[in-house]
C-alpha cells in the first residue's frame, strides 16, 4: 500500500473527536449484530419448547436490539459522511492554496483538466475510501471478529470447516483488486483529458463556431469517451467476475456447511436451534466479506488518487521568498542588469544580455514585432518567472530578495487580455484592493472613463459581468481593468497593450486617463499603436530578445531604423 495513505492522516487528525464518537457508534453497531446470534438461538429454543411468555420477551428484546442497530447505523453513516466531507474540503482547500503558489512555469506544463480532476475527482475518491473504512471495513471487521468468536464457542468443528474457503476469498479479492488498481491510473488520465476538452471548448466556443469546427471538436470528445467506455467496461468485467467467483464460493461453503451441520445435529453434537443460529452467523459473515471485497477495490482506486494528489502537493514552487525576504520602501527605480531568460520548453533564449534602467516616474515603452520578447520582459518584473542569469533590482534591491507579496502589491498590471471574474463590476475593480471604499471605486472608475457606462446600468457597480466579463464589450472590460490598476495606486505600472481593445473615441479617453495615472509612477508600456507612446521618456526596440534601438520618439525617427519603419507602416 502506498506510503501516501499514511500521509493522509494529516487531514484526519483534526477530526479526532468526531472519529472517537464514530468508533463508539461503530462498536455499538457491531455489538448489536453479534448479539442477534444468541437471541436467534434462544427464540428458536422457546418456540421448540412452546414457552409463549419467554418467547414474547425474546421478541421484544430482538425489537430493542434491532432499534439500537438501526440508530447506530444511522449515526455511523452520518458521522462518516461528515468526516469525509470535512476532510475532502481540507484537501481541496490545500490543493487550491498550493495552486496559488506556483509560477507560470507550472501552468505552462499542466492542463487545466488535469488540475480539476485532482481537485475534484481524486479528492472524491478519498471521500469514498474514508466512507469505506469507517462505515464499511471497521464495523464489519468488528462484526466478523465477534461472530467468529461466537461460532467457535458454539461449535468449533463447524467453524473450522467454514474457514476452508477463506484462502480462496483472499486470493480472489487480492488478484482482481490489483488488476483494477492498474486500470485506475489510465482511467483518471483519460478523465483529465475529457475535462480538459470540455473546459477548453466552452471557453473557446465562439472560435469553434466561427471556424465551423463543431463536428471536429465533438469527434475529439467522442474518441476520448470511447477510451473511457473501454476502460469502464474492462473495470466492470473485472468487478463482476470477482463478484461471480465470490458468489460461487459462498454457495459452495453454505451448501457444504448445511450438509456437515445436519450431520452434527444427527449425532447430537449440535442442536437444531444452534444450527439455525450458526447459519444466521454465516449470513452475518457475508456482509463483512462483501465489505472487504468492494472496500479493498475502493482503497486500491483511492491509492492511485492519493498518489496523484501528493504528486501535486509535493511539487515545489519555483518562485518563493528568500529566507530573509525584505519589505523595503519602493520608489520605483528599476534596474534590469544583463539578464538572460528562456522558458522550460523550448530552452531557446528569448532575452539575451538585456539591460534597461528606469528612474522613478519614467515611462519606458517596449516596441518590437511579435516574439521580440516584450511580454517575457514585463513578466519578469513581478516575478511571474525568474531570470536565468543577471538581475532585476528595484530601488537597489534584487527582486529575489523582496518579499513576493510586498513586491507585487506595489505593481499595477493591465494585461492585453483583460481578465474579469464573474462577480460584479465593484468586485472586479476592487480586486487587489479589497478594502477600498465604494467612493474610492467610483473615483477610479471616473478616472478610467468607465463610470459613464456603469452609471447607466440598472445595478450600476453591482451589475454582474458574466463569466469572464462576457456581458461587457471589449472596451468596457479594458477600462474596468484600468480602473482596477488606478485603484491599486502602484509605484510601478505595467501596461501590456492597454488600449488595444478600444475604439478611437474610447482610446483617446483612456489615453488621457493613463497619462494622469502614469504621472509620478515608473511605467512599462507595450504598445502596437505607436501613437500611444510618443511621450515616453525612453523607447526600447526589441528584436529576438536583444535591444537594437533605444531613445525618445523623435530621436528614433531620425535614425531611420526599425522604429522608423514600424512608425511609417502605421502612419504613412
Amino acid at each position: 500500500m502506498s506510503s501516501n495513505y499514511l500521509r493522509i492522516i494529516q487531514f484526519i487528525k483534526p477530526r479526532y473527536r468526531d472519529l472517537l464518537l464514530t468508533f463508539v457508534i461503530v462498536f455499538l453497531f457491531a455489538t448489536a449484530n453479534v448479539y442477534f446470534l444468541p437471541l436467534i438461538r434462544d427464540i428458536a429454543n422457546e418456540i421448540s419448547n412452546k414457552r409463549t411468555i419467554h418467547f414474547s420477551m425474546q421478541i421484544l428484546n430482538a425489537f430493542i436490539l434491532w432499534l439500537i442497530r438501526s440508530i447506530s447505523l444511522y449515526g455511523q453513516n452520518y458521522m462518516t459522511h461528515k468526516i469525509g466531507d470535512l476532510i475532502v474540503i481540507d484537501i481541496q482547500e490545500t490543493i487550491y492554496k498550493k495552486l496559488h503558489l506556483f509560477s507560470q512555469h507550472f501552468y505552462s506544463k499542466w492542463k487545466i483538466g488535469e488540475l480539476l480532476v485532482r481537485l475534484f475527482d481524486d479528492s472524491e475518491k478519498v471521500r469514498t475510501a474514508i466512507f469505506t473504512v469507517f462505515s464499511g471495513i471497521i464495523p464489519q471487521m468488528l462484526t466478523l471478529i465477534g461472530v467468529i468468536v461466537y461460532l467457535f464457542i458454539m461449535c468449533w468443528q463447524l467453524t473450522l470447516f467454514a474457514f476452508i474457503a477463506v484462502p480462496c476469498f483472499v486470493f480472489t479479492i487480492s488478484y482482481f483488486s490489483n488488476l483494477i488498481k492498474r486500470l485506475a491510473s489510465p482511467v483518471q488520465k483519460n478523465r483529465s483529458n475529457i475535462t480538459h476538452i470540455i473546459q477548453e471548448s466552452i471557453t473557446n466556443m465562439k472560435l469553434i463556431q466561427a471556424y465551423t469546427m463543431e463536428d471536429n471538436n465533438t469527434s475529439r470528445l467522442e474518441r476520448e469517451n470511447q477510451k473511457n467506455f473501454h476502460f469502464s467496461m474492462t473495470t466492470v468485467r473485472l468487478i463482476e467476475t470477482k463478484r461471480f467467483i465470490e458468489l460461487l464460493l459462498q454457495g459452495f461453503v453454505l451448501i457444504s456447511l448445511l450438509f456437515y451441520g445436519g450431520h452434527l445435529v444427527s449425532q447430537n453434537i449440535l442442536s437444531a436451534p444452534e444450527l439455525l443460529s450458526f447459519f444466521t452467523g454465516c449470513g452475518l459473515l457475508i456482509d463483512p466479506i462483501i465489505a472487504f471485497s468492494s472496500g479493498y477495490t475502493n482503497l486500491k482506486e483511492a491509492e492511485v488518487s492519493i498518489d496523484r494528489i501528493y504528486q501535486l502537493l509535493d511539487t515545489d514552487p519555483k518562485i518563493i521568498n528568500s529566507k530573509h525576504a525584505l519589505k523595503p520602501s519602493i520608489q520605483g527605480h528599476v534596474q534590469i542588469n544583463n539578464i538572460f531568460f528562456h522558458y522550460d520548453q523550448p530552452k531557446t533564449l528569448v532575452l539575451e544580455n538585456l539591460s534597461i534602467e528606469a528612474n522613478p516616474g519614467e515611462t519606458i515603452a517596449l516596441v518590437g514585432l511579435s516574439g521580440a520578447g516584450k511580454t517575457s520582459l514585463i513578466n519578469l518584473i513581478p516575478r511571474f518567472y525568474d531570470v536565468i542569469s543577471g538581475s532585476i533590482c528595484i530601488d537597489g534591491v534584487d527582486i529575489k530578495d523582496h518579499d513576493l507579496s510586498h513586491l507585487r502589491r506595489h505593481i499595477g498590471l493591465v494585461l492585453q487580455d483583460d481578465i474579469l471574474f464573474s462577480g460584479s463590476i465593484l468586485e472586479n475593480i476592487r480586486f487587489g484592493t479589497p478594502y477600498a471604499t465604494e467612493d474610492d471605486v467610483i473615483n477610479a472608475a471616473k478616472k478610467a472613463h468607465c463610470w459613464d457606462f456603469i452609471e447607466k446600468m440598472p445595478d450600476k457597480l453591482f451589475t454582474r459581468v458574466g463569466d469572464q466579463g462576457k456581458r461587457l464589450s471589449g472596451g468596457q472590460k479594458q477600462r474596468i481593468s484600468i480602473a482596477r490598476a488606478i485603484l491599486r495606486n502602484p509605484k510601478i505600472l505595467i501596461l501590456d497593450e492597454a488600449t488595444s481593445a478600444l475604439d478611437s473615441e474610447s482610446e483617446q479617453l483612456v489615453k488621457d486617463a493613463l497619462i494622469r495615472l502614469m504621472k509620478g509612477r515608473t511605467t512599462f508600456v507595450i504598445a502596437h499603436r505607436l501613437s500611444t507612446i510618443k511621450h515616453a521618456d525612453k523607447i526600447i526596440v526589441l528584436e529576438k530578445g536583444n535591444i537594437i534601438e533605444e531613445g525618445t520618439h523623435d530621436s528614433l525617427l531620425s535614425l531611420d531604423g526599425q522604429y522608423n519603419k514600424l512608425y511609417n507602416l502605421q502612419f504613412r
